[in-house]
């Protein structure tokens, strides 16, 4: 009997383990993973076309399996590093002040100084090169060259006059009476007239001008401010707006400067 029991105990527990134990048919099918090791970072230098990696900007580079992530360049923390702080423009009533690169309508020509709102500036004129922020140093200088240029033509205008005026009095031979009197002839052009002194042709202020320019070669007849304001012939008769259509002499005022103005006599003759 004790035999017995054991044979039956041994056939129970066999049929316990084969019935809680699953055929293993994975195991003729896969094997057991093993771990793979991550790639180790590995340094390069960063290429072109890209813009962060143009040549005047190269920089070290990790190539992670997600991008490139740029390292930063170290800051120089010493202190002999310094900072150059922008400077901040010059405003008045709201308005920022700025320097024309190009002529645009209604705000200004090119080289001019003027104000702005912020949002055309930024809007409108920086957008297009048309203008630049300008520094009140910049003014300045600007001011000051601008004021020694006029300074150099106002001179040179003198000395225009004072030509004009020597021709003049080498032509009458001797000093006139009063500062009033316009003495001599400084300036003659000769021209085809008919017997009565009718000219084939007219005398137009350029002509007068382009003249004046032949004949005192070293005088100042540039800028927009040299020009011809006063014509009258000897009768007293004002022919600025007209041409000149008969022999005779005129009186003729032609600016030379901001304040400088010449009187001078124009005789038309036959050829």
């Amino acid at each position: 009997r004790l035999a017995l029991l054991v044979v039956v105990v041994c056939s129970m527990a066999e049929a316990k383990s084969s019935a809680a134990a699953p055929p293993n048919k994975a195991a003729s099918t896969y094997s057991r993973a093993s771990f793979v090791p991550p790639a180790s970072p590995t340094l390069t230098k960063a290429g072109w076309p890209s813009a962060a990696n143009h040549p005047s900007r190269v920089q070290k580079q990790i190539v992670t399996g997600y991008g490139t992530e740029l390292l930063g360049r170290k800051k120089n923390t010493g202190s002999s590093s310094t900072k150059t702080a922008a400077v901040p423009p010059v405003t008045k009533n709201g308005k920022i002040q700025i320097k024309m690169l190009t002529s645009v309508p209604n705000i200004g020509q090119a080289g001019d100084i003027v104000f702005v709102s912020s949002a055309v500036f930024q809007n409108q004129l920086q957008r297009q090169k048309k203008a630049r922020l300008i520094s009140a140093e910049e003014v300045a200088l600007i001011e000051a060259e601008k004021q020694k240029e006029e300074a150099e033509a106002t001179q040179k205008a003198i000395d225009t006059k004072k030509m004009m005026e020597e021709t003049m009095l080498e032509s009458v031979g001797e000093e006139c009476s009063t500062d009033q009197d316009i003495c001599g002839v400084a300036l003659t052009m000769k021209r085809k007239a008919g017997p009565e002194g009718n000219l084939f042709g007219g005398i137009n202020p350029k002509m007068i001008m382009e003249e004046l320019a032949n004949a005192f070669p070293d005088g100042s007849w540039e800028g927009k401010q040299v020009k011809l304001t006063d014509m009258k012939d000897s009768d007293g008769k004002d022919v600025k707006n007209k041409d000149i259509k008969h022999t005779g002499e005129y009186t003729c005022v032609v600016k030379l400067g901001s304040d400088v103005d010449v009187t001078f006599i124009l005789s038309v003759v036959a050829e």
